[in-house]
């Protein structure tokens, strides 16, 4: 017998951002390692209350030529500015980032039939959006396991705390091989990083179904949407564990808790619903699918033996580098 411990976050509005005017520095008042591909400018922030127009066209250029990925350390005092994280060791990293990290490579792999896998991340850049989204622009070394070779790889990941349809939402707005730093037409804001919302079936939209109830797992078989895996099914499907670290990741994001020791997860089951395939073995393939998983962790932050469930929604709008996973996930205590 189980008993349900925990509930879904509630949504909260959007919140506008402050229009303020913003001044820049230099690297150096708060410490942070710059990238040091680009020239330092010494600027002393509290000297006046304006924007020093050279600091300005600085960050800005940085920020354009290299898509967000090569900016040096600008203080903003009133947020908004990317943040740059040097990762000291490039095999231990932060358990989040190297998450986001992963799903740029699985949307890579999914559009361009690649093996590609995590080896290491070298640096990553956090910017905040309004109050309920953080922005992360991440360098890294990917494996390709068909050739054991290296390649640099390039990923943009939001994640937003309280997305309207769901209680996690993290998408990805680049997912691609590294790009030279250099004079080049500003992306951000164009069309090729902005979500195609009729790009997606409204079939996947609006809020996340519920758990399938007793009498939609009896008649899993009879429905054609519907495909529960069978053991044969996660052999090369490395990404299934991803989607249930997702919602792992979820579910104790506001307790700080490194989730690594809990790792690897046990998928219990998974039953798919997506009506793009109408063969079953098809629809791990399918573009947009609903995912409903059962998982426990080797061990649980809480010290109780706990099972997870989660819904994952799974969007890909037909822009390159661009894939979305919606969570929403329960835990119960079992008796």
């Amino acid at each position: 017998m189980m008993s349900e411990i925990a509930i879904l976050v509630p949504n909260i509005g959007d919140e506008q951002p402050q229009q303020r005017k913003r001044k820049l520095e230099s690297p150096g008042s708060l410490g942070a390692a710059p990238i040091e591909s680009f020239p330092k400018v010494d600027y002393n922030p509290w000297d006046d209350d304006e924007i020093d127009p050279v600091i300005e066209k600085e960050y800005h250029r940085q920020f354009i030529e290299s898509d967000g990925f090569d900016v040096d350390h600008f203080y903003i005092p009133y947020g908004g500015g990317v943040v740059p994280h040097i990762v000291e060791d490039k095999y231990d990293y932060p358990y989040d980032i190297g998450l986001f990290s992963r799903l740029g490579l699985h949307c890579y792999n999914l559009e361009k039939g690649t093996s590609l896998k995590l080896g290491a991340i070298n640096k990553y850049n956090d910017k905040l959006r309004f109050t309920r989204c953080l922005c992360y622009h991440i360098t890294l070394e990917a494996i390709d396991t068909s050739s054991n070779s290296l390649c640099d790889f390039q990923t943009c990941v939001f994640k937003d705390f309280f997305p309207e349809q769901a209680s996690f939402l993290a998408q990805t707005e680049i997912s691609r091989l590294k790009v030279p730093s250099g004079p080049r037409p500003p992306t951000y804001g164009g069309p090729e990083r902005r979500w195609k919302e009729d790009g997606v079936d409204d079939y996947y939209k609006g809020k996340m179904p519920k758990w399938l109830t007793k009498d939609d797992m009896a008649a899993i078989s009879t429905k054609g949407q519907f495909y529960e895996l069978q053991e044969s099914d996660f052999q090369g499907n490395e990404w299934l564990h991803m989607y249930a670290e997702f919602a792992f990741h979820y579910k104790w994001m506001a307790h700080e808790s490194d989730l690594r020791p809990f790792l690897p997860l046990e998928i219990k089951k998974v039953i798919i619903q997506t009506k793009e395939e109408s063969q079953p073995c098809m629809k791990l393939k399918a573009n947009n699918a609903i995912f409903y998983i059962t998982f426990k962790g080797n061990g649980d932050p809480s010290g109780a033996p706990v099972e997870y469930q989660a819904v994952v929604r799974k969007t890909m709008d037909g822009i390159s580098g661009h894939i979305c996973l919606e969570v929403d996930c329960l835990a119960y205590k079992s008796r």
